[in-house]
């Protein structure tokens, strides 16, 4: 089922009218179609508002999937760096020319992307959300430090194959002080049993105890992104399309941080503050509420638990009897499954519908049109400067305190709530991640 009221085009034209501007003239018709999917997904991410059925289809001895790849209408990264761009010059008051900068002598464009870049990779760090897989061959390494591809950020898991062989050994977080202590043999040749990225540089991981034999490094990581270097070339934002805003409210407080025509201290702190909101939120956020099998309903569990647990589960092929996930992207099936197109059925929290065309429909009830429109309203009177924005506050106060009512409901109408979405997070308690940054001395 699917509403049927309001369009897009009925939604532009209220927003307008909230903002005094019916004719469309501060506020273009193309902003406000903007600003309105912003709310959107802001709500989405307060409420975990919107959610499907999807099917994915195994491939034999395949461990993971990617959601993002799989479901890319419903948990896809379409968001690009163009938008993204776009966003800030209307927040800006700039004119919206994502591939040039022709406005005033505030920013540059080369700023903006730099901004954009930094607070995209900060916000993968912090979060996990998105987390990639790769199978490296190396050979045997003396000292057991292996180099990683430059866009690793942030080691999340770490896995040793030893060449032609079956066996997989999944890595145990460790560090040179715990094997000094514990293991004082380590740095004799081996079968590798644990990893430390403490006394290695950026791009390297430390096997203890080293390889004898050359292998496979197993690695799911936190990756950087496409880097925003040409602004004439569009790339991905890469981040889920739900959790674009919380990028560009970061890129908003750096642009607005720094010193002569570009300080704003007030929107600066604004936006450092839904940056942070966003963050948290994105730390925990759940993605698989259900699974079934061939039709048979199976228990959801982390990355971190199967490893820990049944560290082999990653050689062993049957009829699979529990779904893993880590971060919001990967998933896997343990055992592996022994067939190609066993069905994995899925209730998923998707993205924000994002209607496309002025006829398309705004798929909210009545009870929350409003809510959307308030939401919208606030983030289009950014440009308007400090003073309008601080009385626009009331207006997000004002919807934070219905996406309390509808979560408070959403508690009371399912008894098992707190298990039900942790399921897919509970791998960000194991990961080594920075929930609560350490502030510099």
């Amino acid at each position: 089922m699917a509403y049927t009221v309001p369009t897009l085009a009925q939604a532009k034209t209220a927003l307008a009218a909230r903002l005094n501007d019916a004719a469309k003239t501060r506020w273009i018709d193309a902003e406000l179609g903007v600003y309105l999917t912003e709310a959107l997904r802001v709500w989405n991410t307060w409420t975990l508002h919107w959610r499907a059925a999807a099917t994915l289809l195994t491939v034999q001895n395949q461990a993971f999937y990617d959601l993002s790849t799989s479901f890319a209408t419903l948990r896809g990264m379409t968001v690009t760096n163009w938008q993204a761009v776009q966003q800030i010059q209307y927040m800006l008051l700039e004119p919206p020319t994502p591939t040039a900068w022709t406005g005033t002598d505030q920013f540059t464009l080369a700023q903006v992307s730099q901004a954009l870049q930094r607070r995209r990779d900060l916000f993968l760090q912090l979060t996990g959300a998105v987390l990639t897989r790769t199978v490296t061959a190396y050979g045997a390494v003396a000292t057991g430090k292996l180099d990683l591809d430059e866009s690793v950020l942030l080691v999340h898991r770490a896995a040793w194959r030893p060449t032609a062989t079956q066996f997989l050994r999944v890595l145990r977080r460790t560090d040179e002080w715990s094997g000094d202590h514990f293991r004082p043999t380590w740095p004799t040749a081996g079968t590798p049993v644990g990893y430390s990225t403490a006394g290695t540089p950026p791009l390297q991981v430390q096997l203890m105890p080293p390889p004898s034999l050359a292998g496979e490094l197993d690695l799911i990581s936190v990756t950087r992104g496409d880097q925003f270097t040409d602004p004439a070339v569009s790339a991905l934002l890469g981040v889920p399309d739900d959790w674009a805003w919380v990028v560009i409210y970061g890129a908003l407080a750096d642009l607005l941080g720094g010193d002569g025509l570009q300080i704003d201290p007030m929107r600066a702190a604004y936006c450092e503050q839904r940056w942070q909101q966003g963050t948290q939120a994105a730390q925990h956020a759940s993605v698989v509420i259900s699974a079934r099998i061939s039709g048979v309903p199976v228990l959801i569990g982390s990355l971190a638990d199967a490893d820990t647990y049944t560290s082999t589960w990653q050689l062993l092929a049957g009829t699979p009897v529990r779904v893993l996930t880590a971060g919001q992207n990967l998933l896997a099936t343990w055992p592996l499954a022994n067939a190609d197109n066993l069905s994995v059925d899925l209730e998923v929290v998707r993205n924000a519908p994002i209607p496309a065309l002025d006829t398309d429909v705004l798929q909210v009830g009545a009870d929350l049109y409003d809510t959307i429109l308030d939401i919208a309203q606030a983030t289009a009177t950014f440009k308007e400067g400090g003073q309008q924005l601080q009385q626009a506050q009331g207006l997000l106060q004002r919807a934070a305190s219905v996406a309390g009512v509808e979560l408070a409901i959403q508690q009371a109408s399912q008894p098992a709530r707190a298990p039900l979405l942790e399921q897919t997070s509970v791998d960000t308690y194991a990961a080594p991640r920075a929930v609560d940054p350490v502030e510099v001395p």
